[in-house]
């Protein structure tokens, strides 16, 4: 009975670490698909039933974006200290039942004002259970895999807008605007509870190991990579990274700037609501399978000319949108989505190739701030030059200058890395020689 006993919780122990890290890595997905769907792009579906019913202007309309996108600027530094205070499980049902609690709120605003405390809270909801929360929490379930894992919850970034996109506009045109935040303030609240019962810190907490843990001790690697790479201080002094964060802050601006404004946009060349919200879902439905396969393919590709030839199409799709041209919206839409969803990817990548893990942290989070201050302008000024020019022509076509200034930057990003390698490389044969 006693071998019985030791043999069953060894085959417990097997299943928990073959099956429970793809439990986790499904919980980042659901998490961010909920999240992410319920804070972002997928919202604008209302923009013009709230431009009808309270007259503002479309630059008092995009405030409440760039007040979301502004809350996650001023947290996303210090939400990594917030992680190792209280762990990621706490994070995530916080934000969770944040996000239901002001979408349920969402259904009695009757002012702007209100609009912005909403979307104040849908910002916090968006930095305590949003990408970061989820990117880590799923690291630390995989020792192996992690690429593939890390790919599978960021498709939860798109995909979270390709499903409520649709949803939310038929809702609207079945319940109305009131009655659909109250729905849609169901689906945070069922994720908290799954998050609530299934989702665990860590591997220790049930008493295994990350995915591949015990392959890798077999195999007697004991480099710690947590402990290469560069410091904080010295990533800062070296023109790659302010470069990165430059290019950071013009392709958040230009990407969040037009996605932002193009339900609006392409309804005023003539579209329906829903052949409107048909393409912000085609959009993020691509988005989302182009994080897929770049994760995937992250370590058989060179990332540097991936990464430069997605800023040449975001170029072309930010042109196309320019051009007005109601026949280049399928093409415009599509080539938008293929480029972010290799950038957004490969922007992590390049980052950890460049400076590796040391204090990635500190790295993340200072070029994550400059992320955020575009994602905060973009939608802001997009709207605003609407204002002044009347129409998206103007604006859109400053996005795709921004996205070529990156273009021509990016080209420069492989000869910095190898001038950091080969430093590095001399550093480590003088002290060999000492």
């Amino acid at each position: 009975m006693f071998h019985k006993n030791i043999q069953n919780q060894s085959l417990t122990s097997d299943w928990k670490t073959k099956y429970y890290p793809w439990i986790i890595c499904f919980s980042g997905l659901l998490t961010l698909i909920v999240v992410n769907g319920l804070t972002t792009t997928a919202l604008s579906v209302f923009d013009k039933i709230f431009l009808e019913e309270f007259q503002w202007s479309r630059e008092e309309l995009k405030v409440r974006e760039s007040i979301t996108n502004g809350v996650t600027l001023l947290f996303i530094f210090i939400s990594g200290v917030i992680i190792d205070k209280i762990r990621v499980k706490k994070m995530l049902l916080f934000g969770t039942l944040t996000l239901a609690i002001t979408l349920a709120s969402y259904s009695f605003i009757h002012n702007k004002f209100e609009a912005y405390i909403a979307h104040f809270f849908l910002g916090i909801s968006m930095i305590t259970a949003g990408s970061v929360s989820c990117i880590i929490l799923v690291s630390s379930w995989f020792n192996e895999k992690r690429g593939l894992a890390i790919g599978i919850v960021l498709v939860g970034t798109s995909l979270g807008s390709a499903i409520f996109s649709p949803l939310n506009t038929h809702l609207l045109q079945d319940f109305g605007w009131r009655n659909t935040f109250q729905i849609l303030a169901i689906f945070p609240l069922l994720a908290f509870l799954f998050i609530y019962f299934f989702v665990k810190n860590s591997p220790a907490e049930i008493g295994i190991f990350a995915l591949g843990f015990k392959k890798n001790i077999e195999k007697n690697v004991n480099s710690d990579l947590l402990k290469q790479g560069m410091s904080y201080k010295s990533a800062t002094k070296t023109h790659l990274f302010w470069l990165i964060c430059t290019c950071g802050f013009f392709t958040f601006y230009s990407l969040v700037g037009t996605i932002s404004n193009v339900f609006l946009h392409i309804s005023g060349l003539g579209f329906s609501e829903n052949k409107a919200s048909y393409y912000l879902t085609l959009y993020f439905l691509i988005a989302g399978s182009g994080k897929l396969i770049i994760s995937l393919f992250s370590d058989y590709i060179n990332p540097y000319i991936v990464f430069s030839s997605c800023c040449l199409l975001m170029i072309l799709g930010s042109l196309g949108f320019a051009s007005l041209d109601k026949s280049f919206i399928f093409l415009s839409i599509s080539l938008l989505a293929i480029s972010w969803g290799g950038i957004y990817s490969l922007y992590n990548l390049i980052i950890i190739k460049s400076f590796r893990l040391k204090e990635a942290g500190k790295i993340n989070g200072t070029i994550s701030m400059f992320e955020g201050g575009g994602s905060f302008l973009g939608p802001f000024l997009t709207a605003k030059l609407f204002n002044f020019e009347g129409s998206y022509q103007i604006p859109f076509y400053i996005n795709a200058a921004l996205m070529g200034l990156v273009f021509i930057i990016s080209i420069k990003f492989k000869s910095y890395v190898s001038k950091i390698e080969a430093n590095e490389s001399a550093l480590d044969l003088s002290k060999t020689a000492e």
